[in-house]
């Protein structure tokens, strides 16, 4: 029997249980990353909310060199949730390089909010995925974009990634 561990906004889980299945509910504008480590059979999954901390740069996380932040929500921002995320499966000897990547969510579902640069979810699309190359990580598998929501579930066993929205029903990515 799966053991469902739910990925709440800004939050950052990681998994080395066959059993667990990391899920992040409601990705509207928000973005799920999920990385998974087929040598380890781990995985870890973000629920990253906004794109960066403008004017807070300590929030944007480092480099892939240098320690992560130690933030309370380590989801909230992509530089941090990925970076986060990638230090959690590396600690316990994780290899970007040979990770699997994922990414779901980023719709434009917040009509009349917008950032400079376009739509909520469009930026934090991007910057999810400026924040996975600066780590090292393989280009995402992905379901983003659009105007409906996901519900993202990261099989932490099988390295099986799987979206759910209302209208479309469920599918592997």
């Amino acid at each position: 029997m799966p053991n469902q561990l739910v990925v709440g906004l800004a939050e950052v889980k990681w998994s080395v249980v066959q059993e667990d299945v990391l899920v992040a509910f409601s990705l509207g504008s928000c973005v799920g990353v999920a990385l998974w480590d087929p040598v380890l059979r781990a995985g870890a999954l973000a629920h990253v909310v906004l794109p960066s901390a403008k004017g807070r740069p300590w929030q944007d996380g480092p480099g892939p060199s240098r320690e992560p932040p130690r933030p309370e929500k380590p989801g909230k921002y992509a530089a941090t949730a990925v970076s986060y995320a990638a230090r959690c499966l590396t600690l316990i000897g994780g290899d970007p390089a040979r990770m699997r990547v994922w990414v779901a969510g980023g719709a434009h579902v917040l009509r009349g909010v917008t950032l400079p640069g376009g739509d909520i979810g469009a930026a934090n699309v991007r910057a999810v995925k400026e924040a996975l190359k600066r780590e090292g990580f393989p280009p995402p598998r992905e379901d983003v974009g659009e105007d409906y929501g996901r519900t993202m579930k990261l099989y932490v066993g099988e390295g099986k990634v799987t979206v759910y929205s209302v209208s479309r029903g469920e599918r592997e990515i």
